[in-house]
């Protein structure tokens, strides 16, 4: 094989070269296909409404604390979902925290929150993302550059059923889920979104 090497390579040299031509090692480089990755088994909770606070001092919820939202300020969010912001909490039991905005008058609903998921993997994040919006869900490419999410109709404000829209979005390991009390457009909660996705 060496001999058939060297014979090739002084083949391809310049007529008349009187340069000795060395044989070299050669490599034998093997490709090695990445195991696919998991399906996730990440299965959304069931939608539930969110309680109203009830009266303008009451206690916030188990699970949320007083507090300025880390992802939009309360009147960018004001003007992105459609509502006056009373009061803001952000909710502990994510990961990230997430957020969440009540109405100023009784019975000082949440008009809209913002509730992140972090996951192993970007792939599984997606997955969650499509699992959470469901079926009849409208997709959104470049919500942000790079970045698709999917709006859909779910429950959020406990009077309007399963009409409230929301926005999903993926962005690496984290899926958020944007919910507005929004039953008759979808722009508000893709606003909202498209306003955080930097954010993550």
């Amino acid at each position: 094989m060496i001999a058939l090497v060297v014979s090739l390579l002084a083949g391809c040299s310049p007529s008349g070269s009187s340069e000795a031509v060395t044989p070299t090692a050669r490599h034998t480089v093997t490709s090695i296909r990445p195991a696919p990755t998991p399906a996730s088994d990440y299965v959304p909770a069931p939608a539930t409404a969110v309680a109203p606070l009830g009266r303008s001092n009451a206690p916030m919820p188990s699970g949320e604390t007083e507090g300025p939202c880390p992802y939009i300020a309360n009147a960018d969010l004001a003007d992105a979902e459609g509502d006056h912001v009373y009061r803001t909490s952000v909710v502990t039991t994510t990961n990230p925290v997430g957020c969440r905005f009540y109405f100023y008058a009784a019975p000082y609903q949440a008009i809209a929150d913002i509730l992140p998921t972090t996951f192993a993997d970007a792939t599984d994040a997606y997955n969650a993302m499509v699992a959470t919006a469901g079926p009849s869900a409208l997709p959104v490419q470049n919500l942000v550059p790079g970045v698709t999410a999917e709006l859909f109709q779910t429950r959020f404000n406990s009077g309007d059923g399963d009409k409230d829209w929301a926005c999903a979005f993926a962005k690496g390991r984290v899926m958020v889920v944007v919910h507005t009390q929004q039953t008759n457009i979808s722009f508000n909660a893709r606003a909202i979104a498209a306003a955080i996705a930097v954010k993550f």
